[in-house]
């Protein structure tokens, strides 16, 4: 096993596990990194006056969780004795979650997309959000890859 893979797998499921949990923060009335409920909006919503569901936050969570799981059961799938089928639906939902993660990252970079944000949410998102994705959705393709 490549050290290389279990360590991006590593750090991408810390990451992924951290995005988790804080969406459950939000989803039960956590205003980081605002001051109050609009600032959260601006700065991680990036636009409206309303905050996203309690259940939606919650959803969120549960895919980031998700796909905060699965690159390990990638990586170690010789080790677990997986099944073809087991496999290949790990396969398929990477592949989904390399895709939400790289167009993400791609969409904070369009002008006619990030002209209906915030300002404070663009700043973050070309600073933090962006990159991450990419990181992220580019990491767990290099994982499919090459482990």
């Amino acid at each position: 096993m490549n050290s290389i893979m279990v360590l991006l797998n590593i750090f991408i499921s810390n990451v992924l596990l951290y995005l988790s949990v804080l969406h459950v923060y939000w989803a039960f009335g956590g205003l980081w990194p605002g001051k109050n409920k609009q600032e959260l909006i601006d700065m991680v919503f990036g636009q409206g006056d309303r905050f996203p569901s309690r259940f939606a936050c919650l959803f969120v969570a549960t895919g980031l969780l998700l796909f905060a799981v699965l690159p390990f059961f990638w990586t170690f799938r010789k080790l677990l004795l997986l099944g073809e089928s087991e496999i290949q639906f790990i396969f398929w939902i990477l592949i989904f979650s390399t895709i939400i993660f790289i167009t993400r990252g791609i969409l904070g970079y369009i002008p006619q997309i990030t002209k209906m944000w915030k300002p404070i949410f663009v700043y973050h998102t070309k600073l933090i959000y962006n990159p991450l994705c990419l990181f992220i959705g580019s990491g767990i393709l290099v994982m499919i890859l090459f482990g």
